[in-house]
C-alpha cells in the first residue's frame, strides 16, 4: 500500500486542458478503501505546466502507515504540446518522517541534479549529488507525453526520473487480441485505451510492479489494477470524480 498510492498518480495521463482534476480512491482487496488520490494539471499560456498530485491514506491505512501522504510535482515548459521538466519533487511524510527528493533537469549537458532531505527525530540531513542516470522526463511528464509516443501502438519502453532506482525504466506495453480481451474483463471495462505497464521494481509480490491501466478518450487514467497483492487479491485504483 505505501507504494501504490503514489504510483497510482503516475497513471494519470492528462491531456489536452488548461486546468485538468481527478481524484482517484484505492482499495486493496478485502480491506477496500485504503486512500485517495488527486491530482491537478494547469497549463498556462502555452508554454509553461504544473502537475500537482497527493496520496493519502484512510482509515485502517492511515493507522497502520502512520498518517502516510505523498506529494508528488513536475514544473516545466510546453514545446509542440509536450511537456520538457525542469523540475520534479517527490516528498513522503508521516508522523516521524519527512523524506523529501528534489530533482532538477540539465536538458543541455544531459544532467539531472538530486537534493535530499530527510528530517527525523527532530534532526534535518541534507544531500545533493548528481542522479545516477539522466532521462529527458519524469514520471508524471512522461505519462502526459505518452500519446505522443504511441500512436503506432509499438511496445516500447522509457527512462524517467521517479521511476526504478537503477535506470527509471518503465516499459509499455500494448496488449493485443487475446490478451486485450483478458485485460478488459480484468477492468471490467470496454471503452478507452488499455495498457500494461511494468515498472521494473518489485511492488508487494509482484516481481516488476505490472499494471493494467485503462484511459478514456482524454487520456485521463479511469481504473488501474495491481494484480494478485500477497494473500489478499488485487489493489485496484478507480477515478472517483
Amino acid at each position: 500500500m505505501k507504494k501504490f498510492l503514489g504510483l497510482l498518480l503516475i497513471l494519470t495521463a492528462m491531456a489536452g486542458a488548461k486546468t485538468l482534476t481527478a481524484s482517484y480512491e484505492v482499495s486493496f482487496g478485502v480491506f477496500q478503501k485504503m486512500g485517495m488520490a488527486d491530482t491537478r494539471l494547469e497549463i498556462r499560456d502555452d508554454q509553461t505546466y504544473t502537475i500537482h498530485v497527493e496520496a493519502r491514506t484512510t482509515g485502517i491505512a492511515k493507522v497502520l502507515s502512520n498518517n502516510r501522504f505523498e506529494l508528488y510535482e513536475s514544473r516545466g515548459t510546453v514545446k509542440n504540446g509536450k511537456l520538457i521538466p525542469d523540475t520534479y519533487m517527490k516528498i513522503r511524510q508521516t508522523n516521524s518522517k519527512k523524506n523529501t527528493k528534489f530533482y532538477t533537469f540539465d536538458h543541455q549537458n544531459k544532467i539531472v541534479w538530486k537534493e535530499t532531505t530527510e528530517v527525523a527525530d527532530g534532526e534535518t540531513h541534507k544531500e545533493k549529488d548528481q542522479n545516477d542516470y539522466y532521462a529527458k522526463e519524469d514520471i508524471l511528464s512522461l505519462f502526459f507525453n505518452l500519446k505522443y509516443y504511441s500512436k503506432g501502438r509499438q511496445n516500447t519502453y522509457f527512462n524517467a526520473i521517479g521511476g526504478n532506482k537503477t535506470d527509471g525504466r518503465i516499459d509499455v506495453v500494448f496488449p493485443q487480441k487475446e490478451q486485450l480481451a483478458a485485460v478488459k474483463k480484468e477492468l471490467d471495462r470496454e471503452e478507452g485505451e488499455f495498457l500494461k505497464v511494468i515498472l521494473n521494481d518489485r511492488i508487494f509480490s509482484s516481481a516488476n510492479g505490472e499494471l493494467l491501466i485503462n484511459l478514456d478518450n482524454e487520456g485521463l487514467c479511469e481504473k488501474a489494477v495491481l494484480e494478485d497483492v500477497l494473500l489478499f487479491g488485487d489493489i485496484v485504483g478507480k477515478r472517483v470524480r
